[in-house]
């Protein structure tokens, strides 16, 4: 359906007004219906011109005043400022201090047990596990920092402007590629599904192939790389984990993440490891019962939390 230049006057209004409340959700809308159409980009900037010539005109003696907090003021002003602001933007920009305009950056959270998606208009796709934080920026949108959790990168390549994953000081560059990576705190790790990727490309610049596994331990400054089967890259997304001499207490944290299992361990078992693929269901009451056997535990419920235990000191 073809709008008319009233209606996108009126959907640019809308924005301009939700702008200090947006949310991240709100702020990748926002995007979307920038680059739907040229003319939005263009309307919406008539728009915030024009409210930056209400706020710097002077006030005539004896003009009605709204409350500061009624919106509904502001969209009327807005309506009736709109054609004239717009004939003299070149002379009004010229003196007019505009409101700064806000960052390009914005950031996507997942809750313990949450998972989200993320299509990028360039054709990528991001997969978000629970209890993860990325930042994005809307002017460089092949460029990614994850601060926290894990997330599975499907990149479109383009050699032109690579795709990069920014981790603490590490950072990972596509070289076309499905790639997961993952942050808990000082321990990074990225692993490969398909094609490769380039570990720190200002520097190292290592080559990573599929089925490649690559961690880092920045307290201790220690690199490890191993293989994995490229099949259980990404595989918290159906339940499938797999742990290289991983402590028991990472490991339930891990868990606690991904499905939002209040799962802790006994200080007798923090010195245990555990190596190997677990397949879990999600469900508490059928996956702490199988993770206690596998790292020699005995479990109990304590409200809400699942207690592990080392052998014989707890009430199965």
């Amino acid at each position: 359906m073809t709008r008319t230049a009233e209606q996108m006057v009126d959907e640019a209004i809308a924005w301009h007004l939700r702008q200090d409340e947006m949310d991240e959700a709100d702020w990748i809308d926002f995007v979307e219906w920038l680059e739907d159409d040229p003319r939005h980009a263009e309307t919406y900037d008539r728009v915030a011109l024009a409210d930056g010539a209400i706020a710097a005109a002077p006030v005539r003696t004896g003009a009605l005043r709204e409350p500061a907090n009624d919106r509904g003021s502001s969209r009327w002003q807005l309506t009736a400022w709109l054609t004239a602001a717009a004939a003299c933007a070149a002379a009004v920009s010229a003196v007019l201090i505009m409101r700064p305009t806000p960052s390009s950056t914005y950031a996507l959270e997942t809750r313990a047990g949450e998972t989200k998606q993320l299509a990028l208009a360039d054709g990528s796709r991001i997969e978000i596990a629970g209890g993860s934080r990325l930042l994005l920026d809307r002017a460089q949108p092949r460029q990614v920092t994850l601060e926290r959790g894990e997330a599975l990168f499907h990149v479109r390549h383009d050699a032109s402007d690579p795709f990069v994953v920014h981790s603490g000081t590490l950072a990972v560059e596509d070289v076309g590629t499905v790639f997961n990576v993952k942050r808990d705190g000082k321990a990074f790790e990225v692993a490969v599904a398909e094609g490769s990727v380039m570990f720190q490309p200002r520097s190292e610049q290592v080559t990573l192939g599929a089925g490649a596994i690559l961690s880092v331990d920045e307290t201790r400054q220690q690199v490890r790389r191993g293989k994995i089967d490229a099949a259980l890259v990404g595989g918290w997304r159906t339940g499938r984990l797999s742990f290289s001499d991983t402590p028991v207490p990472e490991v339930l944290s891990t868990i606690k993440r991904l499905y939002g299992t209040d799962l802790v361990a006994e200080d007798g078992l923090s010195s245990r490891t555990v190596t190997g693929m677990i397949t879990l269901s999600g469900e508490a009451r059928r996956d702490v019962p199988h993770i206690a056997s596998l790292v020699g535990a005995s479990w109990r419920v304590d409200g809400a939390r699942w207690i592990l235990s080392p052998m014989g000191s707890g009430q199965p």
